[in-house]
């Protein structure tokens, strides 16, 4: 019985490695983002679909987490 759950037991630890691998990457981390900007309103947002409003660009985005726009 333990031989049939042992693949559930691997899988289970390689998507616990995965999360805190994937939860460490520069566009995850909300501490890395960039302060709000007085005259820039699109600084420090989060990207939806890799757009950022004009003058701001897309940066750090990953297919498991959004980036933020910058300058």
């Amino acid at each position: 019985r333990f031989e049939m759950k042992r693949p559930l037991l691997y899988a289970a630890v390689i998507l616990i490695c995965m999360l805190s691998l994937m939860q460490s990457v520069h566009g995850c981390n909300p501490k890395l983002r960039p302060p709000d900007s007085r005259n820039q309103d699109c600084v420090g947002e989060l990207c939806r679909k890799g757009r950022c409003p004009t003058p701001c660009k897309c940066e750090g985005e990953n297919w498991w987490c959004d980036g933020f726009c910058v300058l």
